[in-house]
C-alpha cells in the first residue's frame, strides 16, 4: 500500500512529502505574485518563482496521488 511502482514508500511518507511539498509550492506562488506586484521590473524572478511552485505543485500532486 503506497507505492506507485517507482517508489517505495509507506503511507506516511508520502503524506508528510505531500505535506511539505505544498508548503514550498505555496510559499513560491505567494513570492511569483509579491514579485510580480512589488518587482514589475524584475521578470526573471517572476519566471523562477513561478517555475518553482509549477514543480513543486506537481511534485506534491504525485506524492498525493501515490499515498
Amino acid at each position: 500500500m503506497g507505492t506507485d511502482g517507482l517508489v517505495e514508500l509507506d503511507q506516511e511518507c508520502w503524506v508528510a512529502f505531500a505535506k511539505y511539498n505544498l508548503v514550498l509550492a505555496t510559499g513560491f506562488g505567494i513570492l511569483a505574485v509579491v514579485s510580480r506586484t512589488v518587482l514589475s521590473g524584475d521578470t526573471f524572478l517572476l519566471v523562477e518563482n513561478g517555475a518553482l511552485a509549477l514543480l513543486f505543485g506537481a511534485i506534491q500532486t504525485y506524492a498525493w496521488l501515490s499515498a
